[in-house]
C-alpha cells in the first residue's frame, strides 16, 4: 500500500493531503466541542453552530494552501515545515473564532478555540511526521540493498557537502 501511494502522482498526493486536513479539521472542531464539554457533542437544534463547524475547511484551506503545506515534500518534512504548520493553524483558530462569535452563535465556549487550535496542530504534523517515518522507512528497507560504496576523491569544504549529501 505504501508503495502505491509512492508510485502516485503529485497531484493526486496533494489531493489526499487536502482530503485528510479537511476531515482533520473539521474531526477536531467536534472533538474540541466534545473535550470542553465532557460528552460527545453534536449541535442538534443548532444548524448555525453546525453549518460553521462542517464549513471550517473553507476558511482553514486557503490558509493551509498559503502557508505551503502542500508544496512540501512529505518524505522531507522538517522543522520549517512543522514552524509554517503551527503558523497556518494558529491563523485558522483565530479567523475561525472571530467568524464563530461575530455570527452570534451561541453555545460556543470561548476554551472550544484553544482545544481546536492545538488539536489541528497535532493533527496535521502528527499526520506529516508519521507519512514522513512511513516513507522514509519503506525506502531504507528498499535501498538497502542496492546501496554502493562511493570514494570521494579530493579534500577540502566540496568534498565533506557531497560527503553530507550522500549519507543524507
Amino acid at each position: 500500500m505504501i508503495q502505491a501511494l509512492i508510485n502516485l502522482s503529485r497531484r493526486n498526493k496533494q489531493t489526499l493531503m487536502v482530503l485528510f486536513d479537511s476531515g482533520a479539521v473539521i474531526a477536531s472542531i467536534f472533538l474540541a466541542f466534545s473535550l470542553r464539554l465532557g460528552y460527545f457533542y453534536y449541535p442538534t437544534g443548532n444548524n448555525n453552530l453546525l453549518l460553521i463547524m462542517i464549513a471550517s475547511p473553507v476558511l482553514a484551506l486557503p490558509i493551509f494552501y498559503l502557508f505551503g503545506l502542500y508544496r512540501e515534500v512529505i518524505r522531507y518534512v522538517g522543522f520549517k515545515a512543522l514552524w509554517h504548520i503551527n503558523q497556518a493553524a494558529t491563523l485558522y483558530a483565530i479567523l475561525w473564532g472571530l467568524v464563530s462569535f461575530m455570527t452570534a452563535v451561541e453555545n460556543i465556549p470561548r476554551s472550544v478555540i484553544l482545544i481546536n487550535w492545538t488539536l489541528v496542530m497535532v493533527m496535521l504534523s502528527g499526520s506529516r511526521l508519521l507519512a514522513r517515518w512511513l516513507l522514509s522507512e519503506s525506502n531504507t528497507n528498499n535501498d538497502l540493498l542496492s546501496k554502493r560504496n562511493v570514494v570521494i576523491y579530493g579534500a577540502g569544504s566540496a568534498g565533506r557537502q557531497l560527503s553530507t549529501a550522500l549519507k543524507e
